[in-house]
């Protein structure tokens, strides 16, 4: 009979109380798995969303421009506006290579809130990962460029879409307003394909911010005076610049405080799951005293019995870790409802990531803490004299 024999054997005869230290490891490993998992994917998808915006400096209306940024991406409404007018002092700042201008909002379809973001040519250029599949961009007064994901609505909802040429009815405030689909975008795999996009002042018309514009967002012809740039930025009466990349830090650090705090009830919750394990062993040794003992008799060496018994608690903790990311991939699987519950600012992307990152930690830290709750118990176990072990029995 081999080791291996030995410890699957010393699992089985004792169900009960080795499936609740399986269980308790698996618990924390599944969490564990689940919060590195999404959190990467989380941070992986504002990225690219954030990307896709193809600024590198936002110029908007003085207050919170982290939190104006997130309700832009988000599709809300923006109180505060500039002067349109501010697009000329912008772009004659040196290093400002063009700026496109956006008026937001939104309106009433199929009884569900729509958003609208009101554009200039400039915004082509601004995205060069856009695509337009039909049409072009709008140019006329009441002229919308559908996002694909937009496009799908109007195929529910209206019969006999074609795309390009129809017309369908939005409701804003209460009266009826008709929109002529001038374009459809291909596929971007981010927010832009659940917007429409409408003639900046077709926007200002319809939400009452004539002359006034919510975001310019700006590209630089050298982003090694980025800060330089943005210092002038906000010489510019009312105005406050945020760059992309000062935006996904404050989410990644809004993510990373709640991270910091449940890594700490999950490191909690895998020690008490390693007290649980070092319990189980240390009656398993009790238990097994003058199993222990016929086998020393028989031969057994120290290092065997110290092996056995620390390759038991491994093994518990081992197939713990293996069912808790088992049962972490399914909760990653869903992880856009998951943080949809608790984080205000989703990205369009999925966030489900299978990362490498929280496989290593899900399989190695409870493995680790096996090793260590089960160090005690096999030293004891070696430790044992026959005679003394048999006389006690």
């Amino acid at each position: 009979m081999n080791l291996f024999t030995i410890v699957y054997d010393g699992i089985r005869r004792r169900k009960i109380r080795s499936i609740l230290s399986v269980l308790g490891i698996a618990i924390s490993a599944m969490a564990l798995f689940t919060m590195v998992s999404l959190r990467e994917g989380y941070e992986t998808a504002m990225e690219s969303e954030l990307d896709q915006m193809g600024a590198h400096v936002v110029a908007l209306a003085k207050g919170c421009p982290y939190e104006a940024v997130a309700l832009i991406m988000m599709g809300g409404e923006v109180p505060d506006t500039l002067p349109e007018e501010v697009a000329t002092e912008i772009e004659e700042i040196p290093n400002v290579d063009f700026t496109s201008p956006n008026a937001l909002g939104a309106y009433e379809y199929a009884g569900e809130t729509h958003s609208v973001v009101g554009i200039t040519p400039n915004e082509k250029r601004m995205k060069p990962g856009w695509e337009i599949e039909q049409g072009r961009l709008p140019e006329q007064s009441n002229e919308v460029l559908l996002g694909s994901g937009k496009n799908e609505k109007m195929l529910e909802h209206e019969d006999n879409w074609n795309g390009v040429g129809d017309n369908y009815t939005v409701y804003l405030d209460g009266d009826e307003i008709y929109l002529e689909t001038v374009g459809i975008l291909n596929e971007t795999n981010s927010r832009d394909d659940n917007n429409a996009y409408t003639t900046l002042e077709t926007a200002q018309n319809l939400f009452g911010m004539e002359g006034e514009v919510v975001t310019f967002n700006i590209q630089l012809e050298d982003l090694g005076l980025m800060h330089e740039t943005i210092k002038e930025l906000e010489e510019i009466p009312d105005v406050q610049a945020v760059t992309v990349d000062e935006v996904m830090g404050t989410v990644q650090g809004l993510a990373g405080t709640g991270e910091a705090m449940l890594f700490a009830v999950l490191v909690l919750a895998l020690l008490i799951g390693g007290l649980g394990t070092m319990n189980t062993m240390m009656m398993t040794v009790f238990e097994r005293t003058r199993e222990v003992a016929l086998m020393k008799t028989m031969g057994a060496s120290k290092q065997k019995i110290f092996n056995l018994f620390l390759m038991e608690g491994v093994a518990i903790c081992l197939i713990g870790s293996l069912l808790g990311i088992a049962a972490g991939g399914l909760l990653v699987w869903g992880g856009d409802m998951l943080l949809s519950q608790f984080l205000p600012l989703m990205p369009s992307q999925s966030v489900a990531l299978f990362s490498g990152e929280a496989l290593v930690w899900a399989l190695l830290f409870p493995v680790g803490v096996g090793v260590l709750s089960a160090l005690y118990p096999a030293l004891r176990a070696a430790a044992l004299e026959p005679v003394i072990a048999l006389k006690n029995e």
